[in-house]
C-alpha cells in the first residue's frame, strides 16, 4: 500500500517536519486537489490560502465567480457608493476596535492616557471616550480616535504614518493605515463617482485587509470580516437603503459649497467640510497662526502637471504651503499648511483659496477640458473627521432582514450599567432575571429583588426556599423554582405572597412561560425532561405533556418564537415545541453556558461563565459572536433576559452587577 501524500507539504508554509515526515512530499496541481468542504465563498475557510484542498479552481467555481463579476458590473454608481459606505461606516470601525483590543486592554490604556500629554490634544468628546474605557471598553471608539492613540503602540509603517502603504506593505500597522486613510478619503468626496473597475479594486483592497486582520485576530470561519465584506460586495441593495447610506455618508463631513469660480469655460467648486469651517474660524476669530488642512481635488485633470504647479506655488509670500500626499487617476490629495495671519475675514480666505486653485488647476490660456467641473474639498486635518452619523440600528436591521440568512448588521450597544443593593446591605447571590413592564426582577438566595426603573427604587420579597430560576407570567406575576424543590411557586409582586404552588415530577430547574404554558426542566434520578404545564382561564395549572431532554446537566431554559432553548454545560440546544432538536451550538473555548434567552426570531443570547461573555448565536447555530465581554466590564454573567417589546437585553451576575443592552 502506497504512502499518502503529506497534507502540509502543498500548503504555503510547507511541512515543518521536513525530511523526517513519514508522509510523501509530492507537489500536486490545484485541479488534483479535492474540493474544500468548508469553502462557500471568500472568508469561509479558516485556512484561507494555506488550505490543502481546492477552493476556486473548478469550472463550476470559476463560472460562479464570473457570474458575480457580471452582477457587480450591473450595480449603479449609487449602489457602489452605498456598498463602500457600509464597509467604511460599519465594518471598518469594528475592525479597528478588534485590533486595538488585541493590542492593548482598554483599562490599561485608560491608566496610560491619564498621565499622557496626548490627552491635552483631545476634544471633549474624545476625553469622554477615554473616561468610559473601563466601563464600556472600546464600544464608543471610532476609526479616527483609535488611529489617534494606537499608532504609538505599533511599529511604524514602512512608508510612515499618514501615507498610503504600497501593495507590498502587509503589516498590521499598514492595514490600520489603510483603514484610516480610506475612511478619510471616503468622507471627503463631494459627489458619487465610482466606476466599475474602481469599485472592484477597492473591494479587493478591503478583502485583502480583512483577510490579514482575520488571521491576526484568529477569527473563526463564519464570523470573518472577509466573509462580511464579500457579502456586502455581492448582495443586492434596495433603493431605499441605498438612499439612506448615501445621505448618512454625506452628512458626516457635512460638506457645503463654499464658492464656485470659472476660467476658460471650466468651473471649480470649492467644498468646505465641517472641520474645514472650524479651522477657518480658528484663523479669523481666534487668530490661529498656522492651521493644517487637507485639499482633495477630483475631476478630469492632468494629475502630475497639476501637482507640480501646486508645489511651485510654495513661495515664501504664499499663505498656502502644499505637500503632495497621494496621486490617483483624476484625484490629487494635498496636505496644506495655512498661514493664519494673512486672513482677517472668512470671505478673504475663500477668495484667496479660489485664486490659488485657479492658478494651479487652470493656468492662463489652457482650455483643454472646456465645460467641465473640477471639485475641490477642504477639510481640517488637525481636527480630524469623526464618524458621528452612522446608520441607525433600525435602518441597518431593515437591510439585514433582506440579507441571505445572515444578520450582518445586528446592532448591539451597551445602554446602562448599575449595581443592585441588598435590602440589608449584605451579600447578594443573584442567579436569574426577567423584565415585567417597568420592573426588573432578580432571584436572590433569600428571595426576589424587584428594581423599579421608573423611580430607581428597589423592593424585596423574602422566600423560605432559595429561589434560583424565574420567568414572567404577566406584569405583576412570576413563576419561581428553587432547584432543591419539586415544585414551582407562582408569586404576586403586588401582594408579595405565593398565590399557588405547582408540583413537578422531579427537582425543578429552569422555567419559561410562553403561549399560556409553563415549560419546566425537571430531573428525577437519571430521568431529565421538560414538563409542559397548561394554564386555563381560571389560572389553574396542569401538566399536559412531557418532552425529552438530551442532557442530564440542563439548567436554564427559555421558550420563544415556537422554539425551546436550553443550556447544558458547553452545549446550547434549540428544539421545536415537541422537543425535537433543530440545531445545537458548541465551541471549544466556551465550556460553561448558563442563562439563555431568545428574541423570538431564532436568535439566541447565552451567558458564558468561563470567558465572562454574552454570546449571540444565530444562523441555525452556525454563527456566533460575543456582544459583551470583559472589555465591556462584564464578569461572571449568569441570568439573562430579552424583552422583545423594547429590544432590551438584561444581563446580571452573581454579585448584582447589571448590564442593560440595546439589541436590535
Amino acid at each position: 500500500m502506497s504512502q499518502p501524500i503529506c497534507v502540509y507539504f502543498n500548503t504555503r508554509n510547507g511541512c515543518r517536519n521536513g525530511d523526517r515526515c513519514k508522509f510523501v512530499h509530492q507537489k500536486i496541481g490545484s485541479l488534483q486537489k479535492s474540493k474544500c468542504r468548508n469553502y462557500r465563498g471568500p472568508g469561509t475557510c479558516k485556512y484561507y490560502d494555506n488550505c490543502f484542498f481546492r477552493h476556486e479552481e473548478s469550472e463550476t467555481d470559476i463560472l460562479a465567480t464570473q457570474l458575480q463579476n457580471l452582477e457587480i458590473s450591473d450595480f449603479t454608481n449609487d449602489e457602489r457608493y452605498a456598498k463602500e459606505s457600509v464597509v467604511v461606516m460599519d465594518i471598518f470601525p469594528k475592525m479597528a476596535r478588534d485590533l486595538v483590543h488585541e493590542i492593548i486592554n482598554p483599562t490599561e490604556l485608560f491608566h496610560l492616557l491619564q498621565n499622557s500629554s496626548i490627552r491635552n490634544t483631545f476634544s471633549q468628546r474624545e476625553k469622554d471616550i477615554v473616561d468610559s474605557l473601563v466601563s464600556n471598553g472600546y464600544n464608543e471608539c471610532d476609526v479616527d480616535f483609535i488611529y489617534k492613540i494606537v499608532w504609538q503602540y505599533l511599529p511604524k509603517p514602512r512608508r510612515g504614518w499618514q501615507t498610503f502603504p504600497e501593495n507590498s506593505d502587509l503589516s498590521i500597522s499598514d492595514d490600520l493605515q489603510r483603514i484610516y486613510l480610506r475612511s478619510k478619503l471616503f468622507y471627503t468626496r463631494p459627489r458619487v463617482e465610482i466606476l466599475g473597475e474602481e469599485f472592484k479594486a477597492w473591494f479587493k483592497e478591503f478583502k485583502d485587509v480583512a483577510k490579514r486582520i482575520d488571521i491576526f485576530l484568529q477569527k473563526q470561519a463564519d464570523e470573518t470580516y472577509l466573509c462580511k465584506i464579500s457579502n456586502i460586495e455581492s448582495n443586492k441593495f434596495d433603493e431605499s437603503y441605498i438612499e439612506t447610506c448615501i445621505e448618512k455618508a454625506r452628512n458626516i463631513e457635512d460638506m457645503q459649497v463654499g464658492s464656485t469660480c470659472r476660467r476658460n469655460e471650466t468651473s471649480i467648486n470649492l467644498y468646505i467640510g465641517r472641520s474645514g469651517r472650524r479651522c477657518i474660524d480658528h484663523i479669523v476669530k481666534e487668530g490661529s497662526e498656522v492651521e493644517m488642512m487637507s485639499l482633495i481635488v477630483t475631476g478630469e485633470i492632468k494629475e502630475k502637471e497639476a501637482a507640480e504647479r501646486f508645489l511651485k506655488a510654495n513661495s515664501t509670500n504664499s499663505p498656502f504651503q502644499s505637500e503632495i500626499e497621494d496621486i490617483q487617476p483624476n484625484r490629487i490629495v494635498l496636505m496644506m499648511k495655512v498661514k493664519g495671519k494673512a486672513f482677517q475675514f472668512k470671505e478673504q480666505f475663500i477668495e484667496e483659496m479660489l485664486k490659488f486653485l485657479i492658478n494651479c488647476l487652470i493656468p492662463e490660456g489652457e482650455n483643454e477640458f472646456p465645460n467641465l467641473v473640477i471639485d475641490t474639498v477642504l477639510i481640517g486635518f488637525a481636527d480630524r473627521i469623526t464618524l458621528e452619523n452612522p446608520p441607525t440600528p433600525e435602518e441597518l436591521v431593515k437591510y439585514a432582514q433582506r440579507a441571505e440568512g445572515y444578520n450582518l448588521f445586528l446592532s448591539v450597544s451597551l445602554n446602562k450599567k448599575f449595581d443592585l443593593k441588598s435590602p440589608e446591605d449584605g451579600y447578594l447571590d443573584i442567579s436569574d432575571c426577567t423584565i415585567l413592564s417597568k420592573k426588573m426582577v432578580f432571584t436572590d438566595s433569600k428571595g426576589l429583588l424587584i428594581y423599579d426603573t421608573t423611580n430607581d427604587a428597589t423592593d424585596y420579597i423574602s422566600l423560605s426556599e432559595k429561589p434560583r430560576y424565574l420567568t414572567g407570567i404577566d406584569n405583576d406575576t412570576v413563576a419561581v423554582s428553587s432547584e432543591w424543590g419539586w415544585d414551582i411557586k407562582i408569586i404576586s409582586l403586588k401582594t408579595k405572597h405565593v398565590s399557588r404552588t405547582i408540583q413537578t415530577s422531579g427537582y425543578c430547574y429552569g422555567v419559561s412561560f410562553y403561549d399560556n404554558k409553563l415549560y419546566a426542566a425537571s430531573k428525577n434520578g437519571s430521568k431529565v425532561d421538560v414538563q409542559v404545564i397548561d394554564r386555563d382561564s381560571k389560572n389553574e395549572y396542569q401538566i399536559r405533556k412531557i418532552l425529552p431532554i438530551y442532557s442530564d446537566s440542563v439548567r436554564y431554559i427559555t421558550v420563544n418564537g415556537g422554539k425551546i432553548f436550553y443550556t447544558a454545560e458547553s452545549i446550547l440546544y434549540c428544539c421545536d415545541l415537541n422537543g425535537k432538536i433543530q440545531w445545537q451550538f458548541s465551541e471549544e473555548k466556551y465550556s460553561c453556558f448558563l442563562g439563555v434567552t431568545s428574541d423570538g426570531k431564532g436568535n439566541a443570547f447565552v451567558s458564558c461563565l468561563n470567558v465572562h461573555a454574552v454570546l449571540l448565536v444565530c444562523g441555525g447555530g452556525k454563527k456566533c459572536r460575543e456582544i459583551l465581554n470583559r472589555s465591556s466590564g462584564l464578569t461572571l454573567p449568569r441570568g439573562i433576559h430579552f424583552a422583545k417589546d423594547d429590544n432590551l437585553l438584561l444581563v446580571c451576575n452573581k454579585t448584582g452587577k447589571v448590564s442593560i443592552v440595546d439589541a436590535r
